[in-house]
């Protein structure tokens, strides 16, 4: 039996996007599902960030995808076209699972929730040639998961593996799904399994996926990267997290282990400048009462922190944009400003619904567009504000000048890292903003 799994790309309108050099996370783990229950299995990964995707010129006997929101309308167009040729196509991912009613035109089979448990059947079930319409996946303890296949990738050019030692988050943020995703509880990979997985790797550098990297129990994080730190040795990793769970009485200690076990760089949910947009996205108890000090102290421990932060809610204005350039100017840091975006699935999607602009498909639902209607700033306006404040924050002076602000405690990964995130991303910012200038000027 043959399967090709396919990353969609995620650049604007389906186009191939150069990011950073991660592999597909969800396509190395799959693999290592597949092969954990049918080791015989023929198998192709397609990362179409990287290579383009011909349905015409692929055969296999599945093909299957994992979507997010801003990739379902290639994959729709990419699925419609290879069942119109008779070729099995299996959806499946976040987006799949929110919107099931709408993803069920395009694919022979869905797979809603977690794959763990419906994999064996669904493997089955292609190799006899009698797909179910619907495979619904329990949450199931985290214990024995397979490891990532890391050698299918050929020639391509990869830097970073990942690993993921959690799934789920402690906190109801309005605009995220991942508590609805993964059921509202945590659940935790046992730390033996997450060290010996990394320790054994042959990636040198990670994306730790977890969605807090420390906000579950600092208990279990210290212990966590102790263990890391004794066991991997030359290993080196960013994530993100939370900014609260560092009023912690033993921050300092989990710092230090982090950093000991291999933590370069941290994104923290820093969410917004603009209380009335905090208090919407429901993420006030994320922040702490402290949270520029902790940002200072997680740089005095030798770890890189970049903010992630959305702009142009509906609570938002013009200024909050400009607050937001000042906030990376005082405290020295860089920050992913993206369009606050209310993703299928959310509570913000509901209470958006109705201001979303009904004319734009889901590829415009990629945080540089603005989707739905303000009371004061039109989509064009909030959409060149976003371009224009990321072109000041990503200069190549200021990307230098952060660098040279985290602790020599870190040095040289630290440091480096700082600069492997920053710099790829102000490269992606700006080919995005010569992209606008170039559609602008083929529509007048």
């Amino acid at each position: 039996m043959r399967l090709v799994l396919v990353s969609p790309p995620f650049g604007a309108k389906g186009q191939m996007s150069k990011g950073l050099p991660i592999a597909p996370p969800v396509l190395e783990y799959l693999a290592g599902l597949t092969w954990q229950h049918d080791p015989g299995v023929e198998l192709r990964l397609v990362d179409a960030n990287k290579e383009p995707f011909e349905p015409e010129a692929a055969e296999a006997d599945a093909f299957l995808f994992t979507v997010l929101t801003p990739q379902a309308p290639w994959v729709y167009r990419t699925a419609d076209a290879l069942r119109a040729m008779g070729k099995k196509v299996v959806l499946g991912g976040i987006h799949v699972s929110a919107l099931p009613e709408e993803a069920k035109a395009h694919a022979d089979a869905l797979v809603l929730g977690e794959a763990e448990e419906v994999w064996p059947q669904l493997l089955r079930d292609i190799q006899r040639g009698s797909l179910q319409p619907l495979y619904r996946g329990r949450l199931l303890p985290l214990k024995g998961l397979p490891r990532p296949v890391t050698h299918l990738w050929g020639d391509k050019r990869y830097v970073y593996g990942y690993f993921q030692t959690s799934r789920g988050c402690p906190f109801r943020c309005s605009f995220c799904s991942v508590h609805r995703f993964y059921g509202g509880r945590v659940r935790l990979r046992p730390i033996d399994e997450v060290v010996a997985e990394v320790a054994q790797s042959r990636w040198r550098l990670f994306w730790g996926i977890d969605d807090n990297i420390w906000g579950i129990s600092i208990e279990r994080s210290i212990e966590l990267y102790r263990e890391m730190s004794i066991a991997v040795k030359g290993k080196w990793w960013f994530g993100s997290a939370d900014l609260v769970s560092l009023e912690h009485p033993r921050a300092d200690e989990l710092l230090k282990y982090a950093r000991r076990a291999g933590l370069t760089a941290v994104m923290v949910g820093w969410e917004s400048e603009n209380p009335l947009s905090l208090e919407e996205y429901r993420a006030t108890g994320k922040q702490g009462r402290r949270r520029r000090d902790i940002i200072r102290r997680i740089r005095a421990a030798g770890i890189e922190v970049m903010l992630f932060v959305m702009v142009g809610g509906r609570q938002d204005s013009r200024e909050d944009f400009e607050a937001l350039y000042r906030l990376c100017e005082e405290l020295k840091v860089a920050a992913h400003p993206v369009m606050t975006t209310p993703f299928p699935g959310t509570e913000l999607y509901e209470l958006y619904r109705p201001y979303l602009l009904r004319e734009l498909d889901w590829d415009s639902y990629d945080g540089n567009h603005a989707v739905f209607e303000h009371p004061s700033m039109s989509p064009s306006e909030r959409e060149e504000a976003l371009v224009q404040l990321r072109a000041r924050l990503f200069t190549l002076p200021k990307i230098l000048r952060r660098m040279l602000q985290v602790s020599w405690r870190g040095f040289p990964m630290s440091h480096i890292t700082s600069w492997m995130v920053q710099y790829p991303q102000g490269r992606a910012f700006r080919e995005y903003a010569r992209q606008r200038k170039r559609e602008a000027l083929a529509y007048n």
